[in-house]
């Protein structure tokens, strides 16, 4: 597990616990000096060990820029600080441009580049969609039809108002069905929701929802507050996990309406109650998790993008951040960056705070092994969230590329672009994106990939997965799709290489693995093994084949 701390820049306290009389929930998070364990790194040396791979790719491009003797106009408006030197941001996308080249290294840590890194605020074309562009598609399409999707998501019918019962708690006319809750029912939602949807995605703290929010909602019999608020929504969860577990009686008639009834009452709760607060922000999380669930993309981004705006208000006004707090700014972070990879949604923001942003605790000596486990993955999330970041900025960004012929911007899905990118650099990402592969601690440990993978993919069998094996596979998606995106580039050039230019080796054989990891990721995601519903980030696995067939659907070329 030690292995993890490559990727964390941040040192966990001696204890999970800042003092014995406080609840977890409540320690602060806060930069101590420990004794590292084996193999872990202080707070310089992880700082060093990131800022040397980040000086490493300023190299790769000074080196790349000598050989083409091409030179690079210095760029404004990016430095952090008024009066320091402004040194051009780097992107193997600017290699045609003019001007003077900038040799001296990429600022590290406080700069406008690692905070554009870190935000995802820039335009970018890894989407499905934008490979429509490509010139073997056999649509012509421009930017505004590139929308489609955004259209078709933002006028899709709203989902049902309805606060129906399920079918076992339909009451008499005159009596509240969740009067008729049973405590063991009330359990079996519960239960459900933190054995699925809890293990990825660490919105609530399950001892304290049990000791606290349930006991008081129950109490109250949900009394309109945040803790019934809290606890209808977690029920909404969990009446999907449990209908598709064979407990068809928490549907209200149909699948599209499982869990809905919990929901609307939530909703219609949260309208009176909602506040700028963290309460406010973990009832809007465990919402986007129900949109995203029911594949409702705009609600989702709306819900989270909301959260993070709440976030970035509280942040700065709070004078030390509870652990709790880091881990909903983290949990927001991701959940946005999960739609903006996917829908041109308009970013919140929030990134920008990333880099000053504690992360979550690591698990102390002593931590319950699940716990500890569930931590694990979510900071292997975080940091494979920054490098994507980091892949985007250098091969993908949109905002910053410009047309050499004519200053004008150029999108990064056309020929220029795509075929400026430098193999080292790619070399360079794919050599991190191993070395975050093999700091993962054990058991969320995976091979790295190969073609051979591609013979053993499974067969369609809905069996359903151990919560270690999604957590794993979650990640082996995530390595996937980033090894996909890091060597998309390689498919452009097969598909464009014309008649009379040649094709290396290595471009065929980087167009493979493109093509070899983006499959592997659809199979890594558990699609062929559990609903559609109940995976992680649905909506980008159900998105993510797009990217695999939409290149060459209507080609014959590769």
């Amino acid at each position: 597990m030690a292995g993890l701390a490559l990727w964390t820049n941040v040192i966990p306290p001696n204890s999970q616990r800042v003092d014995k009389g406080r609840s977890q929930d409540h320690s602060t998070c806060m930069y101590i000096e420990t004794v590292a364990a084996k193999k872990n790194l202080s707070i310089e040396e992880l700082t060093g060990t990131l800022k040397r791979m980040d000086e490493k790719l300023d190299v790769i491009t000074a080196f790349a820029q000598q050989n083409d003797g091409q030179r690079q106009a210095p760029t404004t408006g990016l430095a952090s600080t008024p009066g320091d030197s402004q040194f051009a941001a780097f992107s193997p996308l600017n290699f045609g441009s003019t001007g003077v080249v900038q040799n001296a290294p990429t600022p590290f840590l406080d700069t406008g580049r690692v905070l554009e890194e870190l935000s995802l605020s820039q335009r970018h074309s890894t989407a499905p969609q934008h490979l429509l562009t490509w010139p073997c598609s056999t649509l012509q399409m421009s930017e505004p039809d590139l929308q489609y999707l955004m259209e078709l998501e933002i006028n899709r019918s709203s989902l049902s108002r309805s606060t129906a019962p399920p079918r076992c708690l339909e009451p008499p006319p005159s009596e509240s069905w969740l009067s008729r809750l049973f405590l063991s029912q009330v359990s079996l939602l519960t239960q459900s929701y933190f054995q699925h949807f809890h293990p990825s995605c660490l919105i609530l703290n399950e001892s304290l929802f049990y000791s606290q929010i349930l006991s008081k909602a129950v109490q109250t019999n949900f009394a309109p507050d945040y803790s019934s608020c809290t606890v209808l929504v977690v029920c909404s969860l969990g009446s999907i996990v449990a209908h598709y577990s064979g407990h068809e009686e928490w549907s209200s008639g149909n699948e599209e309406d499982v869990g809905l009834g919990f929901f609307n009452l939530a909703s219609n709760m949260f309208r009176d109650l909602e506040r700028c607060n963290w309460e406010s922000v973990q009832c809007l999380l465990l919402m986007g998790l129900f949109y995203s669930a029911k594949l409702r993309v705009y609600d989702a981004w709306q819900a989270n993008h909301k959260a993070c705006c709440t976030v970035s208000i509280l942040v700065p006004l709070q004078r030390t951040l509870e652990t709790q707090h880091c881990q909903l700014f983290w949990i927001a972070y991701l959940q946005e960056s999960q739609i903006l990879a996917e829908f041109d949604f308009p970013a919140s923001g929030l990134g920008k705070l990333a880099s000053s942003m504690p992360l979550p605790v690591v698990p102390g000596v002593g931590a319950d092994p699940s716990h500890a486990k569930y931590q694990f993955f979510f900071l292997a999330l975080i940091s494979m969230r920054k490098l994507l970041n980091r892949i985007l900025f250098h091969l993908y960004s949109r905002d910053r590329t410009e047309d050499p012929a004519n200053g004008e911007p150029a999108h990064a899905d056309k020929p220029a672009a795509f075929l400026s990118v430098s193999p080292s650099v790619m070399f360079e990402l794919d050599r991190q994106l191993e070395e975050w592969r093999t700091c993962l601690p054990q058991g969320l440990e995976f091979p790295a990939y190969s073609e051979a993978q591609l013979a053993e993919v499974p067969e369609l069998a809905q069996t359903g997965r151990s919560t270690d094996e999604r957590l794993r596979g979650h990640l082996m998606a995530r390595y996937f799709a980033a090894k996909s995106i890091i060597h998309r580039p390689y498919i452009y050039k097969t598909l464009h290489h014309g008649a009379t230019a040649s094709l290396s080796d290595a471009d065929a054989a980087g167009a493979r693995t493109a093509v070899g990891s983006a499959l592997m990721s659809v199979v890594a995601s558990g699609i062929l093994h559990e609903p559609l519903v109940l995976l992680l980030h649905p909506i980008n696995s159900c998105r993510r084949y797009v990217a695999i067939v939409a290149p060459w659907s209507s080609t014959d070329q590769f």
